[in-house]
């Protein structure tokens, strides 16, 4: 009797694995069905039961492997390592990835961007991509360049705009549009468009024109219809404010320079793209080393610092640093130099000591002076106790 048992728990174990064996192989069948009837919903479920069905086999045969290494079962222990390997499944074929974005991109937008989502994550040969490809030439000069990106079904991209292509504008002109053919603007530059999903190629659309635009006070001035040679009024443009000081225009694919008193230019090429300067120096942030600034003792050297911003668009260069104080705070070192502060950077200025011989509160200027004679100063109040 206990043989037959026997007999009869074995015979069970063996169809058991063999059910389980067949369950990911009869789902992927299931999934190739579903493909040539051309159902995408079915095709999805399928190919997700059968991805769950395999990881559900593979923790069932580690756990037993896990189990027989326990009891000292080695023989079971290599029965359960092979189940682990071969615990897995048959991924989509290149021919069905491109069978299943046939029918994706046959359903309605909403449909049709989630199920592409799913595609994009469970085949390894669905990646769309976008390109975009530019090119000129002309007398003496050619250039071509290409660049593609991968983009996930769902996102949004940004086309590049003028700042992100970086061409001689004097020979290519300027950047109008993208289009999906190389002479039909299709896209704005700088717009945002969705991904697509399938691969596809943008095509830079040049323009001629002359663009002077403005950072600081959100001026910008289209000039279009140009030609080589053509004479081109330079804008006027008015100070944000006190702080700012205008130092001219500049093309920065070609290294043109205006001047600040220049009011016409003769146009070199077929385009330019001129962006403003602006200088422009904050002082801010006065501290002391070792004391506050509103408790300075008395008859004490104390070491200060402060802090530069360049918020202009021109780098700030050989920057001449002198401080003043009133007749009860001494200034024993401060005057210097900075060699740059770059546009939307900031620099700290150490070695400033002071010495406060009179209680009460004092003032201390810090003035700035660039290499072109431009100067912004700033008034501290500091207390001495």
């Amino acid at each position: 009797m206990k043989r037959k048992l026997t007999g009869t728990v074995a015979i069970l174990l063996i169809a058991s694995m063999a059910v389980w064996a067949s369950d990911a192989t009869e789902l992927r069948t299931k999934f190739t069905d579903s493909l040539a009837n051309g159902s995408v919903e079915e095709a999805i479920s399928n190919y997700d039961d059968m991805v769950s069905q395999a990881g559900k086999d593979y923790q069932k045969a580690q756990r037993s492997y896990e189990k027989a290494l326990e009891a000292g079962n080695m023989q079971k222990a290599r029965e359960a390592r092979r189940d682990m390997q071969s615990a897995s499944y048959s991924g989509m074929t290149r021919e069905e990835t491109d069978e299943m974005l046939s029918l994706i991109l046959a359903e309605d937008e909403s449909a049709r961007i989630e199920d592409a989502k799913w595609l994009a994550e469970n085949s390894r040969y669905y990646n769309p991509s976008i390109s975009y490809e530019w090119s000129s030439s002309g007398d003496n000069y050619s250039f071509r360049y290409s660049s593609t990106s991968s983009v996930k079904p769902g996102e949004e991209i940004t086309l590049p705009d003028k700042d992100d292509i970086r061409v001689n504008t004097s020979r290519a002109g300027v950047l109008s549009g993208w289009g999906v053919t190389p002479d039909e603007i299709t896209y704005q530059p700088g717009e945002t468009i969705p991904a697509p999903l399938t691969d596809q190629t943008l095509y830079a659309i040049w323009t001629t024109e002359v663009v002077f635009r403005d950072s600081v006070t959100g001026m910008e001035s289209t000039i279009n219809d140009v030609s080589d040679g053509d004479l081109i009024d330079v804008p006027a443009l008015s100070e944000a404010d006190d702080s700012y000081v205008f130092a001219g225009w500049v093309d920065k694919s070609t290294g043109e320079y205006i001047a600040p008193d220049e009011t016409e230019i003769e146009l070199e090429g077929n385009g330019a793209v001129f962006e403003a300067l602006w200088k422009n120096a904050e002082l801010s942030d006065l501290s002391s080393k070792h004391y506050t600034i509103d408790a300075l003792p008395v008859n004490t050297q104390a070491d200060l610092t402060f802090v530069v911003a360049n918020n202009g668009t021109e780098d700030l260069k050989n920057v001449e640093v002198s401080c003043t104080g009133d007749d009860g705070l001494r200034i024993l070192q401060g005057n210097g130099t900075i060699r740059s502060v770059a546009a939307g950077d900031s620099v700290t200025v150490t070695g400033l000591r002071v010495v406060g011989t009179a209680e009460g509160e004092h003032m201390l200027t810090v003035s700035l002076t660039d290499r072109d004679g431009d100067t912004w100063s700033a008034d501290f109040t500091v207390t001495v106790e």
